[in-house]
C-alpha cells in the first residue's frame, strides 16, 4: 500500500495497488505445518484425505460438553469468544450498507427480503443477531444434529417460527430443493474454514 500526499500536508491519499494472483504463486503452510508448493498441492492433499477432514471436523463440533471451541455459552463455543453480540451489531451494519448499495444500483427493481440460509449456522447466532431482523424467514442449515436441535432453544419460540431448519452438510445441500429455489440471500460466516477448497 502506498500513501502520497499532495497539496494539503495534513490529507493522506492512500491507493490500493491490486495484482492478480495465479494459482501456481500460491504457496505455504496449512495449520498443521504441511507447506505447499502450489494450490494445486493443497487441492490435491485435500481431496485425498477429505474423508478425514470431515470427520475430524464432525468430531470438533461433536465434543462432549457441546463441542466446538467451548466457552460459557452457546456463543462463545461458536466463535471462540464473548463477542458474538459486536459481531453481530457488525454484521448487521455490513448487511444494511449491502442492501443501501443495492437498492441504490438496481432503483428499478426491489430487493426480496423474503428467505435467507444461514449456512453453517450452528446454534444460530447469525440468525438471531442479523438475519431475522431483515428478512421473514431464515433457514437454517447446520451439519451437526445436537447444535441444529440446541438452536431452536437458543432463538426462542417466537423466532424459530419464521425459521426452518435443515441437518445438512454444507457441501451436500440440494441446490435444486424446493427448500433453496426461492432464497434471497445465503449466509456465510466462519464457516468456509470447515470445507475443501473443491467444495467450498
Amino acid at each position: 500500500m502506498k500513501t502520497s500526499k499532495k497539496k494539503n500536508p495534513g490529507v493522506a491519499v492512500t491507493a490500493i495497488v491490486t495484482r492478480i494472483i495465479h494459482g501456481d504463486s500460491i504457496k505455504g503452510s496449512d495449520d498443521l505445518g504441511n507447506y505447499y508448493n502450489t494450490q494445486a498441492e493443497l487441492a490435491q492433499h485435500q481431496a485425498i484425505n477429505r474423508d478425514g477432514w470431515y470427520a475430524t471436523n464432525k468430531d470438533w463440533w461433536e465434543q462432549d460438553g457441546g463441542g466446538g471451541y467451548g466457552g460459557s455459552t452457546d456463543e462463545e463455543a461458536m466463535i471462540g469468544d464473548g463477542g458474538g453480540e459486536a459481531d453481530g451489531v457488525e454484521g448487521l451494519a455490513f448487511l444494511d450498507r449491502l442492501i443501501l448499495e443495492s437498492s441504490s444500483k438496481n432503483n428499478s427493481k426491489k430487493l426480496k427480503f423474503a428467505r435467507a440460509i444461514d449456512a453453517g449456522a450452528g446454534v444460530g447466532r447469525v440468525t438471531k443477531h442479523i438475519l431475522l431482523k431483515r428478512y421473514d424467514c431464515v433457514q437454517l442449515v447446520e451439519a451437526d444434529s445436537g447444535w441444529s436441535k440446541r438452536s431452536k432453544t437458543y432463538l426462542g419460540r417466537k423466532r424459530a417460527a419464521r425459521c426452518t431448519f435443515t441437518c445438512s452438510r454444507i457441501e451436500e445441500l440440494d441446490q435444486d430443493s424446493d427448500d433453496t429455489s426461492s432464497i434471497d440471500l445465503v449466509w456465510l460466516q466462519w464457516t468456509l474454514q470447515y470445507l475443501t477448497d473443491a467444495d467450498a
